[in-house]
């Protein structure tokens, strides 16, 4: 029980050296060795956080803030990380926001084909069904085989 509880104790250690080295996703996978056996445990949930944040997946440190929190009510520096976070996931929603708008703008451009028809991509009809396929089409072969094949085919046929 005691090499258990220094175990964590060291991976939770080990969590803050690579917060200060800036290697958040090992920083969070010492964290994630804390919790598999404590869930519990306030200052690995937070520190994963702080990781979590540092590789800007917002949403999962605001998860993490939230239980911090929840498990010690008075923790300030879990309340400020999660206003951090929050702002952070505001700011990804305002860039995401423009990037789908201008690609929304560009959706209305064009022609706007007849209800009930598709914009005509060239001049293709139903009656194509039972037209040959190519022989790189009938089997999953690189186009050079298929080419070779072909020629073989053709060959036969001479």
């Amino acid at each position: 029980v005691k090499a258990k509880a220094l175990k964590q104790a060291c991976d939770a250690n080990k969590a803050a050296v690579y917060l200060k080295l800036k290697d958040f996703t090992e920083a969070k996978n010492s964290c994630n060795a804390v919790l598999k056996e404590d869930t519990q445990n306030v200052k690995a949930v937070y520190r994963r956080a702080q990781a979590e944040l540092g590789l800007k997946n917002f949403l999962d440190c605001i998860k993490d803030c939230k239980k911090v929190v929840e498990l010690d009510p008075q923790n300030k520096e879990a309340r400020a990380l999660l206003k951090q976070a929050q702002a952070g996931q505001k700011e990804e929603d305002k860039k995401a926001k423009g990037l789908f708008a201008n690609m929304c703008k560009a959706l209305g451009k064009g022609p706007i084909p007849e209800p009930g028809k598709s914009a005509s991509l060239g001049n293709f009809s139903d009656d194509e069904e039972d037209a040959p396929m190519d022989v790189a089409e009938e089997k999953d072969v690189p186009m050079e085989d298929a080419a070779e094949e072909k020629q073989e085919e053709v060959a036969k046929e001479e």
